[in-house]
């Protein structure tokens, strides 16, 4: 079957190629966004020279990589799986022979693909020709932070995936979906560097599964994390992993029985 997935990825990467005008105008919002905050940090930094050991250029980096990497793992109002459970055409799915969980997942990795090549890399290289970021990481960096963005990719996935399914159950759930990202989004660190929230609150972000998704692919990519914290974060985010797949597995089977197809 794994053809058949690599197939599903590649359609999927193949499709956003379609929508170029959507993605130039995303990378302008992407862009303005990251300015903006940029100049606040800047401003911040004035103030003070370091925050919490962090200068002012890798604030900076934190911004843009945040930016870079949004499209990549929580997408704004992706509703593509709530779609289909809304209009029915859920069913087809269904019946294709293959693996329902897996079908989403290859889709949704042709889409991450995309946005990593088309959105992440060009709105880093328009943040460092702005304000002079440079590339923060070494070749072992590099190594570690591919390995986490890859754990990045396979998180986003998931919890899309879950706050997508409730639509079996619940009529209109597109409010869950803003709600489910806007607190996402929090907790990865998208709206202000996580080391800027009190010392409680960021412990608490840390053994989250969103501080998978921005926060702790961006630190190792800085250098801000000790081998020790490295190897903590790295089992907990994979438990994470491994545990959200296992939920979405059980809520496909629990909700793929409340299907009823009508007329052949």
């Amino acid at each position: 079957m794994f053809p058949f997935y690599f197939h599903v990825a590649l359609a999927s990467f193949r499709r956003q190629l379609a929508y170029r005008w959507a993605n130039i105008a995303g990378l302008i919002t992407n862009t303005f966004f990251g300015s903006l905050f940029s100049f606040v940090i800047i401003a911040l930094h004035h103030a003070r020279q370091s925050v919490d050991g962090y200068t002012v250029t890798d604030t900076l980096r934190y911004t843009w990589l945040a930016q870079a990497l949004l499209m990549v793992v929580m997408p704004f109002a992706w509703y593509d799986l709530m779609n289909t459970i809304r209009t029915g055409e859920v069913v087809s799915d269904l019946s294709k022979p293959c693996d329902f969980c897996w079908y989403w997942f290859s889709r949704e990795l042709g889409r991450s693909l995309y946005y990593t090549l088309f959105r992440g890399v060009p709105i880093y290289i328009a943040g460092t020709l702005l304000f002079n970021l440079g590339f923060p990481a070494g070749s072992l960096q590099l190594l570690i932070f591919v390995l986490a963005f890859l754990l990045a990719i396979v998180l986003g996935i998931a919890y899309r995936y879950l706050y997508n399914i409730i639509a079996f159950w619940i009529v209109e759930a597109r409010a869950m979906v803003w709600l489910a990202v806007t607190v996402a989004l929090f907790f990865a660190g998208s709206y202000i560097p996580l080391y800027f929230l009190p010392g409680w609150l960021y412990g608490l972000a840390q053994v989250l599964p969103f501080n998978g998704l921005m926060n702790f692919p961006i630190q190792v990519l800085l250098g801000k994390v000790s081998p020790a914290q490295m190897g903590w974060a790295f089992v907990c985010l994979l438990c994470w992993s491994v545990g959200m797949i296992l939920v979405m597995r059980f809520l496909t089977v629990r909700a793929t029985r409340r299907v009823i197809a009508q007329g052949g």
